[in-house]
């Protein structure tokens, strides 16, 4: 009788535990899917934010006619208006000191989700004085 109460624990603590697992997935999606799309920097032209469902991202710029990744890594939304970057890749000629960092930024979401602004600081590299930055993003259906 007990191996077989042991046995019902068991199932019922693991269904449980994929349960909360999901809902915490969902949760996480559901948190972040207003960022999920590209967005056209409109401040920058040329340059674009792609954030994944993932809850990965990545910086394109257009130089000489091709679009570059600039940086990449993970978001995640802290509260309403702010979300926090962890930048596992950057370019290494870079002027501000991106990888391997992690930086909060501002946001304000659009009613209608479709426009973005954000901003933040980032440090400077090799003795340059930090950059203070906004821009205001558009959601766009494709990199082109």
């Amino acid at each position: 009788m007990l191996k077989r109460i042991s046995k019902i624990a068991v199932i019922f603590l693991t269904v449980l535990t994929i349960f909360s697992c999901k809902t915490v997935q969902q949760a996480n999606l559901k948190e972040i899917k207003p960022f999920v799309g590209i967005w056209n920097d409109t401040t920058n032209p040329g340059c674009k934010i792609v954030f994944k469902a993932d809850g990965s991202f990545y910086n394109l710029a257009k130089e000489g006619g091709v679009q570059i990744v600039t940086h990449s890594g993970t978001f995640k939304i802290l509260s309403n208006n702010m979300y926090v970057l962890n930048i596992s890749d950057a370019r290494a000629d870079a002027s501000y000191d991106l990888k391997g960092r992690q930086y909060a930024n501002y946001y304000t979401l659009s009613n209608d989700q479709k426009t973005m602004k954000v901003s933040g600081v980032v440090d400077g590299r090799n003795g340059r004085k930090p950059l203070q930055w906004a821009s205001d993003l558009v959601k766009v259906n494709t990199l082109d």
